[in-house]
């Protein structure tokens, strides 16, 4: 899965090029001022926002004017006749994000609410589906507050999807001249959207966020744009204590970061992507088990969470556990092969990195039986004298052929002594095995994970974690591992 989503580059065509070669400047009219009240569009079909996506599911479509066949009565004669009107079609809808912190960068989120009894409950069943409006302007937030109810004629713009996200932009050609959806310039988003009413005062009145416990949920492509919550977040332990985003170098354009995280600790990392321009970007990113407010989006096949503000985690709750679960030591693999060192003993298989169960350290044995040992060693890790009771050692894990190899050709130990430099052949250092409470039966591509293994007797020292391969002429199994963990509790 590709954990390195990029965020398009925004230069759309000028409007100029897009119309006929003329002398006379094209002009629009001033968009009406209605001053907060309420408005409704007249001579339009209001369409949900499920119902565009249905009506348009390329990747890069026109969307043009709705036509509707009615019956019309003569007043002279009273004949009736089939007549054809074309009307307008438009979005009723309300923003859940914005670019208030500098994070969602030239977009704004927004939820339908054009159905009656669609109710804003938290719970998908309950609430409108949501959408990706790309807007070439920032600033965003001063006109088009959470909570502001807005109808959009999207009669005139474009309807695609960018990367697998649905998306409501216009017509944008790269340096190539290769047409696709880009975002929507100013000067024809000011002529498209219309603000009906006030934003609410009240939080209670805000739109709320669709509850998310399981992962598994997530599959659901109805969610993508929503703003949901997700509960019992927790970061990967390499990941604890960054900048969410560094900034980059001076001089440069500013980035975007990855951190990665899970659900219950359970399931694929996830990915909650943050701009080194936003407001928060040099804040840590937390230990412990919390909440997280956010907008769920995707880029291909990888699923990725955007922060609206700072205030949308929920450090309290973060911090008061963070002595649960904390992860004294975490290797996710899920960008290559970090905290590990590899070396092959014996033989020419080794190490490497593959993309599978979101990133996996992987090894298979030669495709002619040879005899091979190899090696994935781990960087130094201090593990605390007195802070936590306990202190376990887990990983995923997936094994394929197998077959009846005996269970010491795939084995997790622990030294206190390894040094690199000393002992070129790890085997001559001090390794204990250690048990798998959970071993892989061998036979699937499936990962499972490990069970705790308990390392309190070796609190208050430095070791490093091995996880040695072997293969011989009748058995040369494939092992792949992720999300390493060591934790600490109370």
């Amino acid at each position: 899965m590709n954990r390195h989503s990029i965020f398009r580059k925004s230069a759309l065509l000028p409007i100029l090029a897009l119309l006929s070669v003329s002398c006379v400047k094209y002009r629009h009219d001033d968009a009406p001022d209605r001053s907060g009240e309420v408005w409704e569009p007249e001579n339009a079909r209001i369409m949900s926002v499920q119902e565009l996506k249905g009506r348009f599911p390329g990747e890069f479509d026109s969307v043009g004017q709705f036509m509707e066949v009615v019956s019309v009565t003569d007043s002279l004669t009273g004949v009736s006749r089939m007549d054809t009107v074309y009307k307008d079609i438009y979005l009723h809808v309300v923003v859940i994000g914005n670019d208030i912190s500098g994070n969602l960068y030239k977009s704004m989120y927004v939820r339908d609410i054009s159905e009656p009894g669609m109710e804003d409950v938290g719970s998908l069943s309950s609430v409108g589906q949501a959408l990706n409006i790309a807007v070439d302007k920032t600033g965003l937030y001063n006109f088009y507050p959470v909570g502001q109810e807005i109808y959009i004629n999207c009669s005139g713009l474009y309807f695609g999807r960018y990367e697998n996200l649905p998306q409501l932009g216009y017509r944008y050609a790269d340096d190539n001249g290769i047409v696709g959806l880009g975002r929507i310039p100013d000067e024809v988003f000011t002529q498209h959207v219309f603000k009906s009413g006030l934003p609410p005062v009240d939080s209670a009145d805000m739109p709320q966020p669709i509850e998310i416990t399981d992962a598994e949920d997530l599959d659901n492509t109805a969610l993508y744009n929503q703003l949901v919550v997700l509960r019992n977040v927790q970061f990967a332990g390499d990941e604890v204590g960054e900048e969410f985003a560094p900034a980059p170098p001076v001089g440069t354009n500013p980035t975007s970061t990855n951190r990665y995280f899970t659900i219950d600790g359970e399931g694929s990392e996830l990915v909650l992507r943050t701009s080194s321009a936003c407001r928060f970007f040099r804040e840590p990113v937390p230990a412990g088990t919390g909440d997280m407010t956010c907008i769920y989006a995707v880029y291909g096949d990888t699923k990725q969470f955007y922060l609206r503000s700072y205030s949308d985690l929920d450090t309290a709750k973060f911090n008061a556990t963070s002595e649960e679960n904390y992860p004294i030591f975490y290797a996710s693999f899920a960008n290559g092969i970090s905290k590990f060192r590899i070396q092959s003993v014996l033989g020419d298989a080794r190490w490497t990195w593959g993309n599978y169960g979101g990133g996996c350290a992987m090894v298979q044995g030669s495709q002619d039986y040879r005899e091979n040992e190899d090696w994935l060693i781990s960087d130094e890790i201090e593990i605390p004298a007195d802070r936590f009771d306990l202190v376990t050692l887990a990983f995923d894990q997936a094994l394929s052929y197998k077959f009846d190899s005996p269970d010491s050709y795939y084995t997790v130990r622990i030294s206190e002594n390894y040094d690199p430099e000393t002992h070129v052949d790890p085997n001559t250092a001090d390794w204990t095995v250690l048990q798998i409470p959970n071993p892989h039966p061998g036979n699937s591509f499936t990962f499972m994970s490990s069970g705790n293994i308990d390392l309190r007797a070796y609190k208050g020292k430095t070791v490093r974690i091995a996880f040695v391969y072997k293969s011989d002429d009748s058995a040369m199994a494939t092992w792949e591992l992720n999300r390493v963990r060591i934790y600490g509790n109370n």
